[in-house]
């Protein structure tokens, strides 16, 4: 199911009364806002959604077409295809720039939040559908191996959840939503698929044995730092830096993809979504 909450937030905000019709969109979506606040900006009062006019104009037109519902609904099924099928819903949500393109929401019944802001062509929605499918269906297939897999009931706090599992399920997460995104795109280059330039993709791969040791060390950590230094492209330097080493921004996501490629080759996709981090 694909749900365009962008077009009815941005009715809202053009409404005759917006203080209304906004306080209206906030109650009914009470449970999902409070839940990205908590997730992804939980020093505010409430979860900052995209209030420029014409930045929202234009993303609730996108998220309202239905060429865009179909390719979602297309990326879907090819998803599940490939074993990642227990994504029921997909939210389109407009918030303020920040964070991930993509929020696996794992207990409200296998839901995702894209965030359109930050998606602005076809193959990054793709890219970041996968990502959620792939983290979903890890963390709430009965036939998974994730450690992650029983720390929730009705609610899900990634960040209190990384106090109790150790980097190396989302390295491994990661991993297998980039090779789960390469499926649905052969046609992409590696550094299409990450977002990259050639340049600096080539010195990814250049220092890839540095960034590797790097991370083994903090594979086995816990705790909010590790998830910081390599899973958030939008971390300051000071967090990305190690021994004097600066990461690049896509270094964790770059050697997650690398450390999944020989699983997927021998066991396929179905099987390294589900298998021991």
């Amino acid at each position: 199911m694909i749900v365009d909450l962008v077009s009815p937030w941005h009715a809202a905000l053009e409404a005759g009364n917006p203080s209304v019709a906004t306080a209206s969109f906030h109650d009914r979506h009470a449970a999902l806002l409070d839940s990205l606040r908590r997730i992804r900006t939980p020093t505010l009062d409430r979860f900052p959604l995209c209030a420029v006019p014409t930045q929202l104009a234009a993303l609730a037109r996108v998220a309202a077409d239905p060429a865009t519902h179909q390719l979602l609904r297309d990326a879907l099924a090819a998803a599940a295809a490939h074993g990642a099928e227990r994504c029921r819903r997909v939210l389109l949500v407009a918030s303020d720039g920040t964070g991930d393109t993509v929020e696996p929401l794992p207990a409200d019944d296998g839901s995702m939040v894209l965030f359109m802001e930050l998606l602005p062509g076809e193959s990054d929605l793709t890219i970041a559908l996968a990502r959620g499918a792939a983290a979903v269906t890890r963390w709430t297939a009965p036939d998974s191996a994730s450690p992650l897999l029983h720390q929730f009931n009705d609610s899900w706090d990634r960040w209190d959840s990384t106090h109790a599992v150790a980097l190396r399920e989302w390295i491994y997460a990661e991993g297998a939503g980039r090779q789960l995104a390469q499926a649905l795109l052969p046609s992409l280059t590696p550094q299409e698929l990450f977002g990259l330039k050639q340049v600096p993709f080539n010195r990814l791969r250049q220092r890839e044995r540095v960034f590797h040791a790097l991370l083994d060390a903090d594979l086995d950590k816990r705790g909010i730092g590790p998830i910081v230094r390599w899973l958030a492209p939008g971390a300051p330097l000071s967090a990305r830096t190690v021994d004097d080493t600066v990461l690049p921004p896509m270094a964790g996501h770059y050697l997650a993809w690398r450390m999944l490629a020989e699983r997927v080759a021998r066991a396929g996709l179905r099987e390294a979504i589900r298998g021991e981090s």
